[in-house]
């Protein structure tokens, strides 16, 4: 005869205790073991094997235990019938995952961002992170076994800098992750449109367009003003006009502005008018 079954721990959680619980209520409609329990997981050789010690204190309530090992115990405790053991996985699913979002209740206290305030590769692996969260705190290992159940494996350590807010992760991995995270499909849809902005952001702006312009220079009639205008400067350096200091556009200027001074000399003059005395000249 085993040791007797230590109670469910008095000081956890109340969705933890009702999980413990319902591993109790198996173990004993089940009228088995540990022992017996862990046999029926397999062999200490193969992937979905958990020991007695393992699956005994899944069952006490002091703490979360993975995943994994709450449905290996729920596969194990009960008829091998196929429609009994979906039963007993979903409640046992349904079950750990209200425990884990209760455990996790402090990380998500506040509100989370909008899908419209997510623009940055950090804030979507904030985001994601928070979906990882409320659908029970998959380890790692967990999130690489259930994306490639969702068809798209993401490995681990991609995970973690998707999750770290280092990376963008692609189309599928996106998809996958959310799967894995019990998200559904609009509301998946929505997360794909934040993917696409944030990658439009991302992308290097298209280079400036450079507008051409037509040489005026290459005109034959501004050639031959500037061959006209050339042969003019040297003519008037030669005779002295254009001082050694000037080219020739300070010497239009100074011609100009020689010729608008002697004009104002004689802007505002009038002859004088002569009133005659008597009707002759003075």
């Amino acid at each position: 005869m085993g040791r007797p079954t230590e109670p469910v721990n008095a000081r956890a959680r109340p969705r933890l205790r009702a999980l413990a619980v319902y591993l109790r209520q198996l173990k004993d409609e089940a009228d088995a073991t540990y022992t017996t329990l862990s046999e029926r997981t397999g062999t200490p050789s193969t992937t979905g094997y958990r020991g007695a010690s393992t699956l005994s204190q899944a069952a006490r309530g002091t703490h979360l235990p993975p995943l994994e090992t709450v449905l290996a115990y729920a596969r194990a405790a009960g008829a091998p019938g196929r429609r009994a053991v979906q039963q007993r996985e979903a409640t046992a699913r349904r079950l750990w995952k209200a425990a884990a979002v209760e455990r996790a209740r402090p990380v998500l206290a506040g509100r989370g961002l909008r899908t419209r305030q997510v623009r940055t590769t950090a804030s979507l692996g904030q985001a994601l992170t928070r979906l990882r969260v409320r659908a029970g705190q998959l380890s790692y290992g967990a999130i690489e076994r259930a994306t490639d159940a969702c068809g798209h494996r993401v490995p681990r350590s991609t995970a973690h800098l998707i999750l770290g807010g280092k990376t963008l992760p692609r189309r599928e991995q996106l998809t996958a992750l959310l799967k894995a995270f019990d998200v559904t499909d609009d509301i998946a849809a929505e997360w794909h449109l934040v993917l696409e902005r944030i990658e439009h952001r991302a992308q290097p702006p298209a280079p400036p367009v450079r507008v051409s312009y037509v040489c005026a220079d290459g005109d034959p009639a501004v050639q031959e003003y500037l061959e006209r205008r050339a042969r003019d400067e040297e003519i008037k350096r030669r005779a002295g006009l254009i001082r050694p200091d000037e080219d020739y556009d300070d010497y239009e200027e100074r011609v100009r502005y020689q010729q608008f001074a002697d004009d104002s000399l004689y802007e505002d003059y009038d002859e004088p008018e002569y009133e005659s005395q008597g009707g002759g000249e003075p």
